[in-house]
């Protein structure tokens, strides 16, 4: 099916001291798309490294946010998604490389399945190795021993091998639990009440409940790996147990497992993992 022209779409990209990353970002973004209607909006996060000057002076193309205070990833990106109405919503890090066509692939696999919500494609480290993008949803188990101290009594295969769908094929299209937030292409009429993003999350774990969100609301989401994604990934969550984004982390992953596992309906079995959800 052939892309149309109308279905026009927003790229949202939220910097915070990203300024050695986002001119590749926005060149590549450039590369990605013959779309006629798409348009970019960064939104800057109170950078001091001057990142949004960059932009305001090299890329006059893109519509540039400057938040007067700082906020949190959610509420940025809200503010992105709001800025302009659009059919489709890309939220894209600031740390990423589209390959050509990423954009109008994504928009044209969304154009051939009604049902998806939600899709996003292949990640791959700067090395070109896979990145890990696509995953099943979070137990109180899984958690526990991913974003506690209880970590380190596990290898890191035997804690992460089931959420990370390691044993998966990664070069088909399939519908998955979420998938990491690097780059995620929207449906805008999915969304339901018009926000993209729970502002309760102090950083990580949006992508998450955004997904389960539309899993509920009877929409797909799909890994779509014929198109890649540079993502450099920084992790810092992942790189100590002890410092505040791991902090950061377990209280998003609480803050998750208490709105969807322990104030929810059916509450009992899905915090232990025995869940309608799981992929």
């Amino acid at each position: 099916m052939a892309i149309r022209e109308a279905d026009d779409v927003v790229i949202g990209i939220v910097t915070y001291n990203h300024r050695r990353f986002i001119s590749q970002c926005l060149d590549s973004v450039a590369r990605s798309t013959k779309l006629k209607s798409v348009r970019v909006i960064v939104v800057d996060n109170c950078s001091t490294d001057g990142s949004a000057e960059l932009v305001r002076q090299q890329y006059p193309w893109v519509d540039l946010i400057e938040r007067e205070e700082g906020d949190s990833f959610a509420s940025n990106n809200n503010v992105a998604f709001s800025r302009l109405s659009s059919e489709y919503f890309l939220m894209l890090n600031p740390d990423t490389e589209l390959d050509e066509g990423v954009v109008d692939t994504l928009v044209e696999f969304m154009e051939e399945n009604p049902s998806c919500g939600l899709c996003g494609p292949k990640l791959v480290f700067p090395d070109g190795s896979l990145q890990y993008s696509c995953r099943r949803f979070p137990t109180l188990w899984s958690t526990l021993i991913r974003r506690s101290p209880l970590r380190l009594l596990f290898p890191a295969q035997l804690r992460s091998a089931r959420h990370l769908m390691a044993s998966e094929a990664h070069d088909k299209d399939m519908a998955v639990d979420w998938m990491l937030g690097a780059c995620l292409l929207v449906r805008r009429g999915a969304i339901a009440g018009g926000v993209l993003l729970d502002e309760g999350f102090p950083l990580y774990c949006e992508e998450i409940d955004l997904c389960l969100r539309l899993k509920h609301g009877g929409w797909k989401t799909y890994y779509v790996p014929c198109v890649k994604v540079v993502h450099h990934h920084l992790a810092k969550s992942d790189s100590s147990l002890f410092c505040r984004a791991s902090f950061l982390h377990f209280q998003s992953m609480m803050h998750f497992v208490k709105k969807h596992y322990i104030a929810g309906e059916g509450s009992a079995t899905r915090l232990f993992g025995i869940n309608r959800y799981q992929a």
